[in-house]
This record gives C-alpha cells, sequence and structure tokens, in this order.
C-alpha cells in the first residue's frame, strides 16, 4: 500500500518526514501536472518577437541553452529538496537550513501575487469566452471585440475594427488593435469602465468580480482533496490543451505564407549577436519565466513523491517538454503572423508584441479565419492558466497545511483550509475588479517583473549549493534512488548550481538599472503614492530572507534554550542541516553497529523465556 511504502522509506530515510504526508496516486499524475506547469503562455506570447528581434535563430538556440544549462539544474535541486525533505518550501528550506526559511516565505508571498494577476488575466479571457458563446445564443454574427457595427453596445467613440489596418506612414502600417479607438481596446473599456486615476477606484465591476470568484471557487474544487483529485484535474485539462494546441499548429502551417515568414527569421538570424550580453539577458529572463523555476512549485510537487523516484530522469523529460511545446506554441504564432504579412503586405515585425498586447493581437489575427478558431484559441489559453493556478495554489496549501501540523493533513479541515486560501487569494483580486483595477494591474506586474523572482532564485540556488552544499545533495539523491548512472548524472547536474547564483543575480541587477517609472501610463502617475507602492510590492516578498536571517542568528545568540548549550554549539545548528539521521551517516552507522541478533530490539523476534536457543545469547 502507498501508505505502508511512504512510511517505510520515510523513517529510513529521516526522522523528519512523518506518515501523515500525502503521495501522488501514480506517479503519471505527477508527470501531467510537471508538464502543464512548464505548458505556460510565457513563450506563447513573448518568443516569438524576442526571436524576431534578437538575433533570430541564434536566440532560439541561446534560450535552448538557459534551458540546458540554467533550468535543469535548477530542476534536479528543486526536486531534489521536495522530495529529500518531504515538504512544501518553508518548512524544506528550513530543514535545510534554518537562517534561510525566509526563502520560503518569500516564494509563497510571491506566489500569492502572482495567483492575484494571473486571476485578473484569466477572468478577462473567460468573459471573452462568454462573450464568444453568447454571440451564437444571441444570433448574432461576428464578436464584439472584432465587429464595430454589428456590436453598437460596446462601441462608445468613433470605432476601426481591431483586425484592420493602421495607415501611419506608407512604409509602417499596423494593426489597430492595441489603438485606443480599436473595436478591441473599446470592448475591453466596455468590461472595466477604467478609471482615471489608480486611486479612483469607484464601483467594482460586477461581471469580473463574479468571473473571479467562479475562477477561485473551481480552483477549491481542485484542490480541497489534495494531490489526489489535483492530478487527475490537470491531467484533463492538460489533454484538453494540448489537443487544442495540436489543432491550432496544424491549422496555421497550412494557411499559406509559412515559407516567407519563416525565410525572414532566417534572415534575421546574427549569430555573431550571442556575444552580446543582453541577447543572454533576454534569454535567462524568459527561461527563468517560462519554466517556473523559483517560485517553490517544483519543491512541493516533488514533496508528494516517493522517496526512490527518478527526479533526474524527470527532470529531463519535462526539460526537453518544455523546449518541444515552446516550439509547436511559437511556431503556431509565426505561421499565423506568416499567413496574415502575406495577405495584408504588413512586416511581420509590425504584427507582433510580447505580454498581453500579443494576446489582443492573437485574438484579432483570429478574424481572418473563420470563428471556431477564436474558441480554440481561448480554450487553449484559459486551460493552461487555470492548470497553472491549481499548482501554485497547492504550493500554498501545502504550505499551510504543513505549519499546522498533521491534523490539518485530514480531508475535514483540508477542506475548511483550502475554503480559507481559496478565499484569501479571493480577497486579493477585489481591487483588480474595480474601475482602478486595469491600472492596478499594471503596476502590480510591472513592478513584479523587475527583479523580484531573480532574487528569490539567487537567494534559493546560493542557499542551497553554497550553505547546504550541492555536494552533500548529490550525495542525498545517490541515498533515495537505485538507479546509479540517474544519480551520478543527477549529481553532475547539481554541481552547476555553484556557478548558477550570478546568472539571476545579473539579470536582477540589470533590470534594476533599467527601471523607469517614467514608463507607466498616466493614470497611475495621478497618484502621488504608486511609484512607492509598486516599490513595496516588488521589496516586501524579498524581506523574509533577510529577516528570518538575522531573527535566527539573534535568537541563537541571546537564547539559551532548554538544552542550555554554548552560544557558538547554538549558532553552529542554526547553520546546520536539521536531518536528525542523514541518509550518509545512517548508513555509516548501521555498518559501525550492527543490531545484534538474540536482543529484545532486533527486529523480527520475540524472545520468550520458555523458547529454546540454539546458540548461546548475546545481550546488547
Amino acid at each position: 500500500m502507498w501508505f505502508e511504502e511512504s512510511s517505510w522509506s520515510n523513517l529510513r530515510l529521516t526522522d523528519i518526514v512523518e506518515e501523515w504526508r500525502d503521495l501522488w496516486p501514480s506517479k503519471i499524475e505527477f508527470i501531467f501536472t510537471a508538464m502543464a506547469y512548464l505548458f505556460a503562455m510565457t513563450n506563447f506570447l513573448n518568443l516569438p518577437k524576442l526571436i524576431l528581434e534578437n538575433g533570430g535563430a541564434a536566440f532560439a538556440a541561446a534560450y535552448a541553452i538557459v534551458v540546458g544549462v540554467l533550468c535543469m539544474p535548477t530542476m534536479v535541486m528543486e526536486m531534489s529538496i521536495g522530495q529529500v525533505t518531504g515538504r512544501a518550501p518553508v518548512l524544506a528550506f528550513y530543514h535545510l537550513f534554518p537562517v534561510f526559511r525566509g526563502i520560503g516565505v518569500s516564494q509563497i508571498l510571491f506566489t500569492l501575487l502572482v495567483l492575484a494577476c494571473m486571476t485578473k488575466f484569466l477572468s478577462t479571457l473567460c468573459l471573452f469566452l462568454y462573450y464568444y458563446f453568447w454571440t451564437f445564443q444571441a444570433g448574432r454574427s461576428g464578436l464584439p471585440w472584432l465587429n464595430c457595427k454589428a456590436f453598437p453596445e460596446f462601441v462608445s467613440q468613433p470605432c476601426r475594427e481591431a483586425g484592420s489596418i493602421n495607415n501611419i506612414t506608407q512604409l509602417n502600417n499596423r494593426l489597430n488593435t492595441i489603438q485606443a479607438e480599436s473595436s478591441m481596446m473599446q470592448f475591453l473599456n466596455t468590461l472595466e469602465r477604467p478609471s482615471e486615476s489608480i486611486a479612483d477606484f469607484k464601483d467594482f465591476q460586477y461581471n469580473i468580480l463574479i468571473t473571479q470568484g467562479a475562477i477561485w471557487v473551481a480552483i477549491f474544487v481542485s484542490i480541497c482533496v489534495g494531490v489526489r483529485f489535483v492530478g487527475k484535474t490537470v491531467a484533463f485539462i492538460l489533454m484538453l490543451a494540448f489537443s487544442a494546441l495540436l489543432v491550432f499548429f496544424l491549422r496555421s502551417t497550412t494557411l499559406g505564407g509559412v515559407t516567407e515568414v519563416l525565410e525572414i527569421y532566417w534572415k534575421a538570424t546574427d549569430w555573431e549577436r550571442l556575444a552580446d550580453y543582453q541577447i543572454w539577458r533576454l534569454a535567462i529572463e524568459q527561461a527563468i519565466l517560462g519554466t517556473g523555476i523559483g517560485y517553490g512549485a517544483f519543491i512541493t510537487m516533488s514533496s508528494y513523491m516517493k522517496r526512490t523516484n527518478n527526479l533526474v530522469c524527470d527532470a529531463i523529460f519535462l526539460s526537453f517538454w518544455h523546449l518541444i511545446i515552446s516550439f509547436v506554441q511559437t511556431t503556431s504564432v509565426i505561421c499565423i503572423v506568416g499567413f496574415l504579412s502575406m495577405k495584408l503586405g504588413i512586416h511581420p515585425s509590425e504584427l507582433l508584441e510580447t505580454g498581453e498586447d500579443q494576446m489582443w493581437f492573437m485574438l484579432a489575427y483570429v478574424s481572418y479565419l473563420p470563428k471556431l478558431w477564436t474558441g480554440v484559441l481561448l480554450t487553449i489559453c484559459i486551460c493552461t492558466m487555470f492548470s497553472v493556478l491549481v499548482i501554485l495554489t497547492l504550493s500554498v496549501l501545502s504550505t499551510v497545511e504543513d505549519a499546522f501540523g498533521e491534523n490539518w493533513s485530514k480531508c475535514c479541515r483540508r477542506f475548511f483550509l483550502s475554503i480559507f486560501i481559496c478565499g484569501f487569494c479571493y480577497s486579493l483580486t477585489l481591487y483588480f475588479s474595480t474601475q482602478a483595477g486595469r491600472h492596478a494591474y499594471e503596476l502590480t506586474t510591472r513592478s513584479i517583473k523587475y527583479c523580484t523572482i531573480y532574487f528569490i532564485l539567487t537567494a534559493e540556488l546560493f542557499a542551497t549549493a553554497w550553505f547546504y552544499c550541492a555536494h552533500k545533495l548529490g550525495k542525498d539523491l545517490h541515498a533515495m534512488m537505485r538507479s546509479k548512472c540517474c544519480s551520478c548524472f543527477g549529481h553532475f547536474f547539481l554541481y552547476f548550481t555553484y556557478l548558477l547564483p550570478v546568472l539571476p543575480a545579473g539579470v536582477a541587477l540589470l533590470n534594476a538599472l533599467d527601471y523607469k517609472f517614467s514608463s507607466f501610463s498616466a493614470p497611475i502617475h495621478e497618484w502621488k503614492y504608486s511609484e512607492y507602492v509598486g516599490i513595496a510590492i516588488a521589496t516586501v516578498p524579498l524581506l523574509p530572507i533577510p529577516l528570518y536571517f538575522f531573527m535566527t542568528i539573534l535568537c541563537a545568540c541571546c537564547c539559551k534554550g532548554k538544552n542550555h548549550l554554548k552560544t557558538c554549539k547554538r549558532i553552529r545548528d542554526v547553520f546546520g542541516s536539521h536531518f536528525q539521521n542523514h541518509p550518509q551517516q545512517q548508513r555509516r552507522n548501521e555498518k559501525a553497529q550492527p543490531i545484534p541478533r538474540y536482543t529484545s530490539n532486533a527486529p523480527g523476534y520475540l524472545l520468550l523465556p520458555q523458547a529454546p536457543l540454539a546458540e548461546p545469547e548475546i545481550y546488547a
């Protein structure tokens, strides 16, 4: 039984992991969940433009190298931490090093911010899908974000269709998609009714409020039973999203203009640009955002795996999966752009954006295709984002369960704990559903993208590789895994983590130097405290790292505790692992002190006074 197996392996590996920790019902559910986490929207929206403007195939090669050199070893490291400790990020780092417990706290705080922002964006896409089906039910032709004349209730000023051409000059033409007078922007304005200032929140937009609530109800249903149901839910959503993406990919590659756009991308290839550090900076930044390392999600997912799981093969497979799915996503967008470029006579560079603007462009692209493809595109995006939301929420739930202990892992208490977490996360999104929500969303997303996740990842890599020691974590791999070949590969990957902290730290430093508050929109500048709020949003998730570090050392210096140890001994303890029986040390102890065969504590024997002994008794 899974309970007996997990209990036996836990007791042999460490005294920290108790028997009440759940496991994935099967490894395939863990793999599907991790695949869904790596099925990110980030590359779908950002990579096509980044590749075209930063050296073509050279940038794609740089991205693949970063995934192999930075992301794969970090996955091995995070999955090793989760599997060896059997805990979510906060307690996992506490068991590695008490002084670095703040890293896990920072990851959870940052995850809460990301959950709020993703909920806002996902609710907007869900409203698009709602009005997509509404047009069928109401018998209306066209779509409200694409057609001006057919939907006058969504038009408040002179309107241009989002898929039409905006003539800037004879040599520079673009679609009207993100222009203020476009049907797309007017549709969004009807949904959000944005105010003139970020501080002027005015009224709630009940359509957004209800949609965000429905999203969190669905997330609650997915996580309230724990990993036993999360894997099934996410696996179903992953198969739906992947099937829709394959259909979209096949259709986009048969539209025409594919050869021409691929030739443009190939001509943009400049291998000499690999000598430019800015290319590597963008590749590192995009790879970290695309793979989701540093959030603690891989630690949480692997903490529910058996201790003998071959995590090295999992990390290699997941890295290749990420590259493959990124290729399919990027190629789909490039082919659609090639079709429109040939049809409208616009250069592909004028049809590409990054972030949410690219999403609105994609919805405008499919106006040149049958209406069905809009539904396929929205299905891909909604399923992808919902899966990531479920996984990140599971990480928060696991952290709170670990903090409260065994009783809160039981079904009834977990049910109420899930209600509290989903309700709390929903409350974080309330301001986004006001008329100032668009501006608050812009301030939050742009503030956290500069350096927050990169500093967290730097601290995680530094603490694990240099303080706990990557070599020591590699020994843990050898103790856990049955395959010696794979554990050697994993040990080799972990050696890279000694050098990796400099990569996210460099990106964070360069982004901080490029910070310009003047680039934010006018409604944000209307409130004089906006810049301070943005800085607080970016830095508050980082504060637990130094706070826990110094407070732990201070407590060790000032508090003698029950054992009344010397100060130097207490300080040494807070910089040491809390594994009471480290696997390597346990093996040495077992070899040095074999258990006597005929004693009362010998396993498998029950001595009776009247039982004859074949040889003299040996007493310990």
